[in-house]
């Protein structure tokens, strides 16, 4: 390929360089023009814009130097944002310069699941259909994506997950859109970090975009489009992923998961990140899970659900300062408190002689809501229909803050294990209870009983919104 080397002060022509993908990390490797490196060039940023062998317009953002060699100039820079491919030698089809670009497929470094869906393929010899039965395989997973956001009339998308041709990857592909909306490349990119959060969710484990197909044409294959934008950076190797919502378990669990969390979740999830960064705790907690030191992963934990509950107060916009109701407090409570240290004063001050005017001068203030870390995380822990009972006590009042403020995680290793694996299902719960999630959750430790759970999250009614379809019904 060839083209042009820029950087905001100077520009380098370039007759020759060599693209090259190291582990999922795309490299560059030319020659300089003599005089064009200067002192202080490593830390600066470059992108190149040029004509590969095969016409196609290319694009590389953000380039920095790993090497040069002042003898003959040859320099080698790594791609730390993206390249994009544009396709020149084929026309559009007719009327698609005046739509807007769609998003076509995307696929996704990470992500692990078990298709629900098959293929039915049917055989025909010269004397007619061939009956064998060699078991399905399971190929795709098909569901329906609802999501309402405000400049954007489409709201009903459909997907498909699927595997990618080149790769053990998986793709979404949003081109059969029969009775569904049509989803475009800049409307996808307004809500691209919610969707990659959720999907880190339901995947228990951090999951990446690594190819962007767009543009007005593509392969029907996934294998190619008009535009195509490839991230750089390093393979994910997801051995360790939580199961908690068991995507990767069962067909049959895919099936009851993808289309609830799409259809019915997803929508929650775009509008509480925003309020929230749910997506920045998803990846707290996924990077807790993979953290193999126990102690530094609950570390990680606490600072998430402490973060996750200044996020939430910071939404409150008006709250009670007082615990019980002012008149009840004033009129029934405070006076009977009063009377009781009254009649006990020469006992309360028979060890410590202020004991008793101390105590009562503090009465004023019992009622006062104290916003505390403790009190943020009970509101939070409220607000996520989490059950109140005495293992969510102990996790608030003690453990917190035994491992904040003494670097205490638990008494032995059993300990530690449990109250990291609390500490995950709590958070984990919230997010869900949040986004009203009640398909499967594959728990390891219980830290309230059904019933508890049940009281605390009861059934809420959603209004199903009008949905929009731009697309006709393929028949």
């Amino acid at each position: 390929m060839e083209g042009n080397l820029i950087e905001k002060e100077k520009e380098c022509k370039l007759s020759f360089a060599l693209v090259f993908e190291e582990n999922g990390v795309y490299f560059l490797e030319t020659f300089l023009e003599d005089k064009f490196f200067e002192d202080g060039d490593f830390s600066k940023w470059f992108n190149l814009e040029g004509i590969t062998e095969k016409n196609y317009l290319i694009e590389i953002k953000d380039l920095t130097f790993t090497l040069f060699e002042h003898n003959n100039n040859k320099a080698r820079f790594v791609c730390r944002n993206y390249i994009k491919l544009t396709e020149q030698d084929r026309n559009p089809p007719e009327n698609e310069n005046e739509r807007e670009q769609s998003i076509f497929y995307l696929e996704l470094d990470g992500f692990k699941t078990e298709f629900s869906d098959y293929t039915d393929v049917k055989k025909y010899r010269r004397y007619g259909e061939i009956n064998e039965f060699n078991g399905v395989e399971f190929d795709h997973t098909s569901c329906s994506m609802c999501l309402q956001m405000d400049g954007y009339e489409q709201n009903y998308f459909h997907l498909i997950f699927l595997r990618a041709n080149d790769s053990d990857n998986i793709q979404i592909d949003f081109t059969k859109n029969g009775g569904y909306g049509r989803l475009t490349y800049n409307h996808y990119l307004a809500f691209r970090s919610q969707l990659i959060g959720f999907l880190s969710l339901l995947n228990g484990g951090q999951v990446k975009i690594k190819k962007e197909l767009t543009g007005d044409f593509y392969q029907t294959d996934g294998s190619d489009a008009h535009i195509v934008y490839i991230y750089s950076f390093n393979k994910t190797e997801n051995s360790n992923l939580s199961s908690y919502i068991p995507i990767n378990k069962h067909h049959s669990y895919s099936s009851q998961i993808f289309q609830e969390a799409f259809f019915k979740c997803f929508n929650l999830y775009y509008h509480n990140d925003k309020k929230l960064d749910l997506t920045s705790i998803v990846s707290s907690i996924n990077s807790a899970f993979t953290t193999s030191g126990i102690q530094q992963a609950y570390s990680i934990l606490i600072n998430a659900i402490e973060k996750l509950s200044s996020n939430y107060q910071k939404t409150i916009s008006e709250f009670d300062e007082n615990l019980i109701d002012n008149n009840i407090w004033e009129e029934t409570i405070k006076p009977s408190l009063i009377e009781i240290l009254d009649s006990n004063k020469s006992k309360i001050n028979s060890t410590n002689k202020n004991a008793y005017d101390i105590f009562k001068s503090k009465i004023g203030d019992i009622n006062r809501r104290k916003n505390s870390t403790v009190q943020k995380m009970y509101d939070l822990l409220e607000f996520g229909c989490i059950p109140r009972n005495k293992n969510i006590e102990n996790l608030v009042n003690k453990e917190r803050h035994d491992a904040v403020h003494n670097g205490i995680f638990g008494e032995n290793s059993t300990e530690r294990y449990i109250n990291f694996q609390k500490l995950d299902h709590v958070l984990r719960d919230i997010i869900l209870n949040i986004i009203d999630y009640r398909k499967l959750r594959n728990t390891i430790y219980e830290y309230a009983t059904v019933e508890e759970r049940k009281n605390a999250y009861p059934k809420r009614k959603h209004k199903t919104p009008t949905l929009y379809c731009s697309e006709p019904l393929n028949r």
